[in-house]
């Protein structure tokens, strides 16, 4: 009897020391939940991490615009129009421009640089023997400026599989002392003989040959 009150004893003892299955469950619960606190205050801590450097990444890319100040540019344009101004006063008003396309004559020059301002006079150098175009001529504008812009907007212009060439001439340059053969009109000689009054001719001159030839006693046959 003694031995078995001291086994209920010791097996009141052990029970008591051993937990029991719904304190283990209570013990783990609470394990997993202290874990997933852990876990989502660590996530939160890195998303405000990523956050900062995403804002301080913004910040650095945004672009400040600066005004610019109104007299600087106001100073730029005029020295540009100034700069324009001397240069154009150095000019006059002549420009040259060669490698013209075939079929590009004095009509076609006029029309061609009229857009730019209004032309004083326009020549093109022909040939003295056959009337044909040489390829180059010369326009006169009424204003400096104009012929200045075209020269800076047609030089090296393809046109019609041509580059043209087109330059400003100096002060004191005239068209009239460039262009050589300004006075001389050209005229086409009609051909009116045949090819048989030709031949005929021909035959005529060989036959007054032969008979100064046999007028000296020389016998030439042909």
């Amino acid at each position: 009897m003694a031995r078995s009150a001291k086994n209920q004893v010791a097996e009141k003892k052990r029970e008591a020391e051993t937990p029991s299955e719904e304190q283990l469950e209570l013990s783990n619960s609470s394990s997993s939940e202290s874990e997933l606190d852990g876990l989502s205050e660590e996530e939160d801590e890195e998303e405000l991490e990523d956050e900062d450097v995403v804002g301080q990444k913004d910040s650095s890319s945004v672009h400040t615009l600066k005004k610019l100040d109104a007299k600087k540019t106001d100073s730029a344009k005029s020295s540009k129009k100034n700069a324009k101004s001397t240069k154009a006063d150095n000019l006059s008003g002549i420009i040259y421009v060669s490698r013209l396309p075939k079929g590009f004559h004095e009509r076609e020059l006029a029309k061609y640089f009229s857009q730019f301002g209004d032309l004083r006079e326009v020549r093109l150098a022909r040939n003295k023997k056959t009337g044909n175009s040489r390829h180059y001529g010369f326009v006169e504008f009424v204003n400096k400026e104009d012929a200045l812009v075209a020269e800076d907007t047609m030089h090296n212009y393809l046109l019609m599989g041509h580059l043209l060439q087109v330059v400003a001439l100096p002060k004191g340059k005239k068209i009239e002392k460039l262009y050589r053969y300004k006075q001389r009109a050209f005229q086409q000689t009609p051909v009116k003989k045949t090819a048989q009054e030709l031949k005929q001719n021909a035959m005529d001159k060989h036959a007054q040959r032969e008979q100064k030839l046999s007028a000296k006693g020389i016998s030439f046959q042909w």
